[in-house]
């Protein structure tokens, strides 16, 4: 397979269903596409400090409510991402602390015995909480780690130095970024898991 189109990802990059290689692998070779992006002296100590972060929106959930579960599909797309993130080597997970958010992480926590940290969100306080985020995530170094979070998780990427992304659609639930801060604006992928989703061009 020809990995070249991996080595330019300051543009977005949406890997279509069917790509089967192994996120483990995947991320490594970000890890050397990092490595050759430039001649830049201290590039080696940077990619020894990576972190690698995932950011997902919860799945779908129940539209009544003031804290709605996860509906059957929802249930559904968090196994998906449970599958799909079971070999990256994750090895902490943060949400907020609405139930969307826990039951779309519950899956891959179960797999991998691991307790979510949870950092609140509030109405009003997307900023707040995606700087409580970002920080929560540097406290992981040369770890990997899921963010599970709402509409405004993106925002997270540019608070980590990276590239300004709009916020989520509401009636998207697929996309899966996976952002290496050490690299910068290299260091983004956009990707989709679980079940296919009709996803209007304004918001691919």
């Amino acid at each position: 397979m020809n990995m070249a189109p991996l080595r330019s990802l300051a543009t977005v990059r949406t890997l279509h269903r069917g790509f089967s290689l192994p996120l483990s692998i995947l991320i490594f070779v970000i890890g050397l596409s990092g490595c050759a992006a430039g001649p830049n002296a201290s590039a080696p100590a940077r990619v020894a400090s990576a972190r690698h972060a995932f950011l997902v929106r919860h799945t779908e959930r129940v539209w009544e409510g003031e804290d709605p579960p996860l509906t059957a599909g929802g249930e559904a797309r968090a196994r998906a991402l449970a599958a799909t993130l079971s070999d990256a080597g994750v090895t902490a997970i943060i949400t907020t602390q609405w139930r969307r958010t826990r039951e779309t992480a519950a899956p891959l926590a179960k797999l991998l015995k691991l307790t979510p940290e949870i950092i609140p969100v509030y109405e009003g306080k997307a900023r707040e909480n995606i700087e409580a985020v970002a920080a929560a995530v540097q406290r992981h170094p040369d770890e990997t780690v899921l963010v599970v979070g709402h509409v405004t998780v993106t925002g997270v990427i540019a608070a980590f130095g990276g590239p300004p992304i709009p916020t989520i659609c509401e009636n998207v639930f697929s996309d899966l970024f996976l952002y290496m801060p050490a690299a910068d604006e290299d260091g983004l992928l956009r990707l989709r898991y679980g079940a296919p989703e009709d996803i209007s061009r304004r918001c691919k």
